[in-house]
């Protein structure tokens, strides 16, 4: 009689189980290289930008701004979705891709056309002429996307994120360095703007190097057009999202002028950078994974909400540290010129609580082919966001900020609802595996207020020692306790953790 195999052989290892720890494993490792490349960029990013507000003005800063939220619009349209449409299908045609890119490109120059025809128009209409001349020369950005954004998606349906990290982090090293020696010799708004456009022109370079497309000469609309449908969901719900997100900016624009909008735009980033940084990392992760999951509704399920719960966790805990040392930041920095956006940074921290669970349910609604949902719930929140700005507007620069408080938890709640539908739960059951996510904020707080009383009255003459303490200490709090609280999203993500437990 034969010796029966030991246990843990390869005869033991449930196959279903085995490609569930590879690809947690790959999720793992995704998310690692995501995570880091997003730091380092992030990092650079904001030591550039930093010089560069020291050596411009602040109505210089809000002119730039002004030019970067009407491109964030723009180039919702510039790609109409085929990106998503791209990491999303399971089999996509090189005739296909082409396709696509031909589409891309045609649209992108027509929108260069007319931008260049209204960009008088606009800058007429904020009284700052500068505007004109910024818009028709960055708008090469929108032109310069298309050559670059079938490389990048394919990479990212590979879930290749060591070649994407290397390509933005290079490409914004150096358009870091080139805006830093812009600002340095005058060139105020011009500085940020031109920096920007190299930071896309680098990419362009780096993603072809990388993954090589180069298009035949070839255009099929009957095969691209379920792609193009798929892109259109997709487009719209970009276009919509990028509108809401930025009319403030253009409406502080109008109503207070570009002072204005450097103060509001230097509080909105101190607080959206990390949300958009760290949500960011794990989305660009999450949205592939939740893609290949579309068919296993148990573990998509246990993936997003423990995606979900970590990033409410983890971000939360950013945005505990930014509310509660902001005056300090701003101080040993040197930057007492935005201590105007100090309250506003109050403001916008409880707005990206809620934000870090928002961003990762339209990856989740993509992901499963329910794009539809997304813009509805861009539509909704076109429509109620701006007019709460308005309102906002009417009051005081305050008043904007407050207007996000008053009617961004409604916009949270649309999606929390269609995430639920999706994943065939109540609402209820997903905010109970999603809130408890967030119970580690108030310790956190609460030991960040004391360090900063405790180094308030007795390091008052060592403002960066004062700081660093405080910082440490408040992160030291919070890491303990998400540690200990959110092991089983580690289990998950390492593939230990079973769906049926969920």
């Amino acid at each position: 009689m034969a010796d029966s195999d030991p246990p843990g052989s390869p005869q033991d290892t449930d196959p279903q189980e085995a490609d569930g720890a590879s690809f947690s494993w790959q999720v793992v490792r995704s998310l690692l290289y995501s995570g880091l490349g997003k730091t380092v960029s992030k990092v650079l990013n904001v030591v550039a930008l930093l010089v560069v507000l020291k050596l411009i003005s602040t109505a210089a800063f809000g002119v730039a701004s002004i030019v970067l939220a009407i491109f964030s619009i723009l180039r919702a349209v510039t790609e109409l979705g085929l990106g998503v449409a791209i990491v999303q299908a399971q089999d996509i045609t090189r005739e296909e891709i082409d396709s696509l890119f031909w589409l891309s490109l045609l649209v992108s120059g027509t929108l260069y056309v007319l931008l260049v025809a209204v960009a008088p128009l606009i800058g007429g209409f904020y009284g700052e002429p500068q505007l004109t001349p910024l818009l028709q020369v960055y708008g090469l950005s929108v032109v310069v996307f298309s050559f670059y954004f079938v490389p990048k998606n394919l990479l990212t349906k590979e879930m290749a994120f060591a070649r994407i990290v290397l390509a933005e982090n290079v490409s914004l090293l150096a358009s870091s360095v080139l805006m830093v020696v812009l600002a340095y010799y005058g060139f105020g708004a011009w500085a940020i703007i031109l920096g920007e456009l190299g930071n896309r022109v680098g990419r362009l370079g780096l993603f072809q190097f990388f993954r090589p497309h180069w298009p035949g000469w070839t255009f099929n609309w009957a095969k691209v057009w379920p792609r193009v449908s798929f892109g259109l969901y997709a487009t719209g719900s970009r276009l919509l999202y990028n509108f809401y997100i930025n009319a403030d900016y253009l409406l502080v624009g109008r109503l207070f002028g570009p002072e204005a909008v450097g103060i509001y735009t230097m509080a909105y980033r101190i607080v959206s950078d990390p949300v958009r940084t760290l949500a960011s990392t794990i989305n660009d992760v999450a949205y592939p994974a939740f893609s290949k999951l579309q068919d296993e509704l148990e573990r998509l399920r246990t993936y997003f909400s423990t995606i979900a719960r970590a990033n409410l966790s983890l971000i939360g805990l950013v945005l505990v540290v930014i509310g509660v040392h902001i005056q300090e930041l701003l101080l040993v920095g040197g930057y007492e010129k935005y201590f105007d956006a100090v309250p506003l940074v109050y403001v916008f921290v409880l707005v990206g609580v809620f934000r870090s669970v928002a961003a990762l349910v339209p990856q989740l609604l993509n992901a499963v082919g329910q794009a539809r949902l997304n813009f509805f719930y861009a539509i909704f929140s076109s429509v109620l966001m701006p007019v709460a700005f308005f309102v906002g507007g009417q009051f005081s620069l305050t008043g904007v900020a407050w207007a996000w408080v008053a009617a961004y938890p409604l916009v949270v709640a649309v999606l929390l609802y269609f995430s639920a539908r999706v994943l065939e739960v109540s609402l209820p059951a997903l905010l109970g595996a999603i809130v408890p996510g967030g119970i580690v904020l108030l310790p956190a707080l609460g030991a960040g207020l004391g360090l900063q009383w405790l180094t308030d009255t007795y390091l008052s003459g060592m403002p960066i020692v004062a700081l660093v303490l405080g910082v440490l200490g408040t992160l030291g709090v919070g890491l303990g306790l998400l540690a200990l609280r959110e092991r089983e999203a580690l289990a998950v993500l390492r593939g230990k953790y079973s769906a049926a437990n969920a």
